[in-house]
Order: C-alpha cells, then sequence, then structure tokens
C-alpha cells in the first residue's frame, strides 16, 4: 500500500478529480506491473497516423479556405451508388430499389461543409435543393431577377464557364448563399470575365444571408475591352459581421458577361487552409497523413494538381462520384503536412490493363456507371516513368532534374521530401498477387532511383476472385520485389493475422538481412457496435451513425493499445479518416469553425503520449476484440516517464490496484487525464466537449509501491508518472 505521506497527498487528487478515489483497503482489480519489456523495438511515435482521400467524403473542401462552391461551373457529377452506401443514405439498405435520401442535412453527421450552394441568378434564394442524379445546382432564372444563366463548353478553367445575361433595365445579379464570413478578417476575391460590351462596370456585393437590403460589401469591378479572359483580383475587409453571407456580382442591364475560375478567400489562410483546420489537425497530431486515397488514388494523374490552380482542371473523382476540383494536390497537401508536424505518403496510382475499362466492368450493385474510360493508366511502364517523375517533383532539389525545377516554377523552392510511397490501394481488383509484385519491382526500382531514401509499401491484403487472399501470398511476392520494399500496407486486426505477418516479415529478415516494417494504411475500427436501442452488441447497425460516438472512440483505443504491444514492427497505422467523411473521422470543420470527434480526442491523448516501451502485467493477457477492460503500462523511451493506461468498455465502475513495486522506481509528479461520455455521446459544434476530459497534475507524489483509483463506466485514462 502507498505510505501514510502519499495518502495524504492523493486527497489532493481525490476532491479536484470526480470519479477517482484512494480506496483504503477495499477490494480492487490487481494488476501487478513488471519491469519486463514486451518488444524488441519501441512504440513507433508515428503509429497514430491518418488518411485522406480526395474525391470522398468532402473531407479537404471544408478545410481549403475556397469559398465558393464549383467555382467554374462544372457539370454536377452524380454520387456513385457505393458512395451512398457508405453515406448510409439508403432508405432501405436491404432494398435499395427504395432509393436514398436526397436531404443530408437530417443526418447527425451533417454540418455546414457538407452544403452544395447553388449558383442562381438573384436577387433570391436557392436554399437547400436536393442532392441526386438529376442534380444541377444552377437556378438559371428567378422571378425576382433579369438575368439568364447559362453554362457554356470550354474557358479557361475546367470544361465550362458561365454566361450571365441581364435582359432587364437595371442592375440584376448572379449570385451564391452560404458564405460565412468572421469579423475583423480580410478576404480576396478572384475572377476571369470576358465581354463584348466593354468597358463594363460590375459589382462585387456580398449581403447578409436573407437580407438584400443593405450589403455588407460593394466593390466595383470594371472590365475594358479585350478577345480574352480578363483576371480582376479585389481585396476587402470585413470589419464587424459575424454570419452566414451571400455572395453576389451584379450586372448592368442590357448587357451580357462570361466569368470563369471566381475565387472568394480568406486572406489568413495557411497556404490556403483554413487556420482553423490546421490547429484542429495539429491537436490530433497524427504521425503519418495518406493521401490522395484510397480508391480515388487508383485513377488519379498527380499532374492533375500542380501548378497554378486556375490552369488545373476539375475532373469527376472516378470511382465515388463528385467533382474533384484539384485545388488540393500534392504540394498543397505537403504544406499542411508541415503545417501540422506529420509525415506525408503519397498513395501511387499503378498502371493495370484492366483500368482502362474499370468503370464499365465494375458493378457497385446499382447499375451507376458513368462510361469513363482510362486508356491513359494501363501501360505499367510509364506508369512507372510518371511515378518517378513524381518523386523528383517532391524530392529533389531544383537544378537536379526538370521535374524538380517544375516544382521551383511552381513556387515551391525546397522539396517536399516524402518519405513513404504506398502502391495503390486494394490492388486485387486488378492484378494477382505475384503480378502485382512484379509490378511493384518495376515502379519502385525507377523511383528509388530517384531518390534511394524512400520508403515503399507493398500492398497484402485482398483477395481476386478464385484466387489466393495476398496474406497468404506474401512470402512469394517478397521472393519478387522485396529487396525494393521497406513496409507491408496491410488490414488486418491486431490479434487475428498480425503476429503471423510479422513472423513472415522476420523471417524474410533472417534469410535476407532486409528489414521491413508493418503497416495499416487505412484502419476502420468496426468489431464492435451499437444498436439503435442502446444496447452494446456485435451486430451491424448504420456505420455512420456510429463513427461519431464514444463506444466507437473506446473502440479505437483498445485496438491501438493492441499495436502498441507489438512494438515498433509497426511503424503507422493510418486512422480511416482525417475530417468530413459523414462521422468517420477525428474532426470536423463547417464553415463556422473546427471541432473534435470523440476519436480524435482519444488520439490525440495517445500521440501525444511518451509511451514506448510496453510492460508485462502478470497473468494479464489483453485480447483486442475480447477485452472490455484493460490495463496497459509503457516506460517513455528513456525510461525517465512510466505511462499507464485503463480503459473500461463496461457499464460498472471498476476498482483498481496498479502495483509497481516491481520496478523499483520514485516518482514525484503525476499527470492523469481522463475522457469519458455515454456511450452514443458525440461532439458537435454546439457541444465540442460531450466528450468529457479531466486533467490534472499533481506534484510531490512517490507511489512507491500501487495506485489505487476508480475506473468509471465508458472512461479511458491516462497516467503519466515522472
Amino acid at each position: 500500500m502507498i505510505k501514510a505521506t502519499c495518502i495524504i497527498k492523493y486527497i489532493v487528487l481525490i476532491v479536484c478529480l470526480s470519479g477517482w478515489q484512494f480506496l483504503n483497503a477495499q477490494p480492487s482489480d490487481r494488476f501487478i506491473v513488471t519491469s519486463e519489456v514486451m518488444v524488441d523495438k519501441p512504440i513507433s511515435p508515428l503509429l497514430y497516423s491518418n488518411f485522406i482521400e480526395l474525391g470522398y467524403g468532402i473531407q479537404v473542401e471544408p478545410m481549403w479556405g475556397e469559398m465558393l462552391w464549383n467555382r467554374s461551373f462544372e457539370k454536377f457529377i452524380p454520387y456513385k451508388g457505393i458512395n451512398v452506401t457508405w453515406y448510409d443514405l439508403w432508405k432501405d439498405p436491404g432494398d435499395q430499389s427504395k432509393g436514398y435520401k436526397t436531404d443530408w442535412s437530417n443526418e447527425d453527421w451533417y454540418h455546414s461543409g457538407y452544403e452544395h450552394n447553388a449558383w442562381f441568378a438573384g436577387p433570391g434564394s436557392a436554399g437547400r435543393l436536393p442532392i441526386d442524379s438529376s442534380s444541377t445546382f444552377f437556378i438559371n432564372e428567378s422571378p425576382a431577377s433579369t438575368v439568364i444563366l447559362k453554362q457554356k463548353e470550354s474557358g479557361i478553367h475546367g470544361s465550362q464557364y458561365l454566361e450571365a445575361e441581364n435582359k432587364g433595365q437595371e442592375l440584376s445579379a448572379i449570385a451564391q448563399e452560404g458564405k460565412y464570413l468572421v469579423a475583423g478578417n480580410s478576404y480576396v476575391f478572384r475572377g476571369h470575365f470576358l465581354t463584348a460590351d466593354a468597358p463594363l462596370h460590375l459589382e462585387l456585393r456580398i449581403y447578409p444571408e436573407g437580407n438584400w437590403k443593405d450589403p455588407l460589401v460593394t466593390l466595383p469591378i470594371q472590365l475594358e475591352s479585350s478577345d480574352s479572359f480578363q483576371l480582376k483580383e479585389l481585396v476587402f475587409h470585413n470589419p464587424e459581421y459575424t454570419g452566414r453571407a451571400t455572395f453576389s456580382l451584379w450586372i448592368p442591364g442590357k448587357s451580357e458577361v462570361s466569368m470563369d475560375a471566381l475565387s472568394l478567400m480568406p486572406k489568413n489562410t495557411i497556404g490556403g487552409w483554413r487556420p482553423e483546420a490546421v490547429a484542429a489537425a495539429g491537436y490530433v497530431n497524427p504521425g503519418v497523413v495518406r493521401f490522395p486515397g484510397g480508391c480515388f488514388a487508383s485513377f488519379y494523374n498527380w499532374k492533375d494538381g500542380i501548378g497554378p490552380h486556375d490552369s488545373r482542371r476539375p475532373q469527376p473523382s472516378y470511382f465515388w462520384g463528385g467533382l474533384n476540383y484539384n485545388d488540393v494536390g500534392v504540394a498543397e497537401i505537403a504544406q499542411f503536412c508541415r503545417a501540422i508536424g506529420s509525415e506525408m505518403m503519397y498513395c501511387v496510382n499503378v498502371f493495370h490493363p484492366f483500368k482502362q475499362e474499370w468503370d464499365h466492368r465494375w458493378d457497385d450493385g446499382t447499375g451507376w456507371k458513368m462510361g469513363f474510360e482510362f486508356p491513359h493508366f494501363t501501360d505499367i511502364e510509364q506508369g512507372a516513368k510518371e511515378a518517378a517523375e513524381l518523386v523528383a517533383y517532391c524530392n529533389l532539389p531544383a537544378g537536379t532534374h526538370p521535374m524538380a525545377d517544375l516544382r521551383l516554377e511552381h513556387g515551391h523552392q525546397e522539396p517536399f521530401n516524402i518519405r513513404f510511397w504506398e502502391m495503390d490501394n486494394e490492388v486485387h481488383r486488378w492484378f494477382a498477387p505475384e503480378e502485382y509484385a512484379r509490378a511493384v519491382k518495376i515502379y519502385a526500382r525507377a523511383m528509388k532511383e530517384v531518390d534511394p531514401g524512400i520508403k515503399i509499401g507493398l500492398v497484402t491484403y485482398g483477395q481476386r476472385p478464385g484466387q489466393k487472399e495476398y496474406g497468404s501470398m506474401t512470402p512469394e511476392m517478397l521472393e519478387i520485389c522485396g529487396e525494393y520494399v521497406d513496409f507491408l500496407a496491410d488490414r488486418r486486426d491486431a490479434d487475428e493475422g498480425l503476429d503471423r505477418m510479422l513472423g513472415i516479415l522476420r523471417n524474410y529478415e533472417k534469410a535476407t538481412e532486409h528489414y521491413i516494417a508493418y503497416c495499416e494504411t487505412e484502419k476502420l475500427f468496426m468489431d464492435a457496435k451499437i444498436n439503435l436501442n442502446d444496447n452494446l452488441v456485435d451486430g451491424f447497425e448504420n456505420k455512420s451513425y456510429q463513427f461519431s460516438k464514444w463506444f466507437y472512440a473506446m473502440n479505437v483505443l483498445k485496438s491501438y493499445l493492441a499495436y502498441q504491444r507489438r512494438g515498433g514492427d509497426v511503424w503507422f497505422v493510418n486512422f480511416n479518416n482525417l475530417a468530413n467523411c459523414h462521422n468517420q473521422n477525428v474532426l470536423n470543420t463547417p464553415k463556422e469553425g473546427a471541432f473534435i470527434t470523440a476519436a480524435g480526442e482519444a488520439l490525440h491523448l495517445l500521440a501525444e503520449s511518451p509511451a514506448a516501451w510496453p510492460l508485462v502485467i502478470k497473468d494479464f493477457e489483453p485480447r483486442e476484440k475480447e477485452t472490455k477492460f484493460l490495463v496497459q503500462a509503457a516506460w517513455s523511451r528513456d525510461r525517465s516517464k512510466l505511462v499507464l493506461f485503463v480503459l473500461n468498455r463496461t457499464p460498472e465502475k471498476r476498482k483498481v490496484n496498479l502495483e509497481i513495486g516491481q520496478l523499483k522506481r520514485n516518482f514525484s509528479s503525476e499527470e492523469i487525464t481522463i475522457l469519458s461520455a455515454e456511450p452514443r455521446a458525440m461532439n458537435t459544434m454546439e457541444n465540442p466537449e460531450a466528450i468529457h476530459k479531466e486533467k490534472k497534475r499533481v506534484f510531490d507524489l512517490n507511489p512507491e509501491e500501487s495506485l489505487l483509483l476508480d475506473s468509471g463506466p465508458y472512461s479511458f485514462t491516462r497516467i503519466i508518472l515522472e
């Protein structure tokens, strides 16, 4: 038991932290922390990582500073059935013929960042339009306006531009609602215009949403005579107004103007990113951020997302539906990762002949095929050449390679130094295992010739019909390409297959003296569910509903603790996803700000923990899925701190006796952090602290033998002793 002097000091802690008590000789669960270290390599500091996928889940758009939706007036690409499935929008998942929900605003994952704000002839209002396969998000005429809007082919950005004709005598407008202004911020407007009626005097006006009487901003735009689009740029300051607003461009009567590549962004962005998004992502502190997919990566040409933004072409999100505007490419993600202190991993498009007609041949269960063809993604040698060019663009100093010089031309002098490169995603759709290994060898050899220091990831999950599962073929795959591979990009639960894969890697290392690590590059934690009658069961319910809840976050915690127990042979596990993905995320960035989800709070506690050397707890062998109550201990990397985790996924309070006498160490201070909530609790913009967090640091403590405490129901506690 703790000495009397320590008991007095623990009383201070009891008073300050609800749910934690000194237990005076009461019965308790007893956990003996031994000095035996469980692993040969310390826990990787990159373990708690994340994932951004373009074109799915509207992830980057609400984090990016652009305030205009569909700023180049493209045709709306309907979302595919697979997207509707992952959004949980089917009215009856068992009978898709009943259709899907076209109003997202009633979903508990919805926030203003998901808005599809229509362009409309103003004054007036577009309101919230249905999101379905017939949606255009253009209202070409309005009873209150004399402007007629027409989408035209060509332009300077994308495949279309907008022609606006005012048939009346007075000023009338093109408008878009849903802008959120913050008092004290300045904003930059840019747009390209063409008119035959020069000189023509337009006006940019911004109104409080729903009020067309008194504009917050009125700025003139004068167009001169020109045969080509003219770029106009304006900066304005918003001194007082915070709230939703309507953007509008006012056109004189009896005139016509064409426009393309409009943009409205706050001036205080960080490389184009909203500062609140950068701050929130930095708080979660992912070690590695994967980009640009996922499934999206398999049909992505990296060259479409580089260079001046107004010269990039918006393109369909071929796998998921919707439109990718290409405002965010490799340079922008690299800058984002640098701003939040993370490393970046690039998921490479590995070409294959089957990709040419993938959109025709693949049936997602709904028949929603867009008819896209990809002949430019079929030649593996050409794909390897383009991947090597990407490595040069990202990693080589200017003056050493044409692609590095191109990066400098695009305004990025310093290399991005991307270390991790995953060879495509879910490759079993195209490749047999040994065929894929041969492709990886071709790609990796070309890429490492450019930068020998990069780390190549081999996909080792999935199964083609009638063929062996990739995991079972990993030794054969490594025989073909292992000398070029640095990590496995796998998907296995920690207690179901991971140890077998680690065994394969250690056998390979023993035979070749070449070390390969294990990674999970896209991880969901779906083995424990909440059903709709509040019972905690293993049945499958609406996954998007569950993703945001505290019980799911506890699932995340127990799984990452299982990865901790494997030590540094697991480099990183990319939680799926980073932001704005129908609750499948760690942070949300509505237009009004940013907030952390339950899973984000959980990952924050793990990522900022110094735990490095997990310790054996006597007679306690947790299993990732079965263990409802978990205690774990670890030394920091220099063994100056002891980290203790207590995870209680049950509805009962548990009395815990953590015996640490075998460590023979005196500690002078203690930091305790507790996360707790009801299982269905979730953070929102209105209530960003529904997941309750308590934190206390107590000095001059010296527990020589044991810590005695209460672990509340549905709680996670982290203790750091030093």
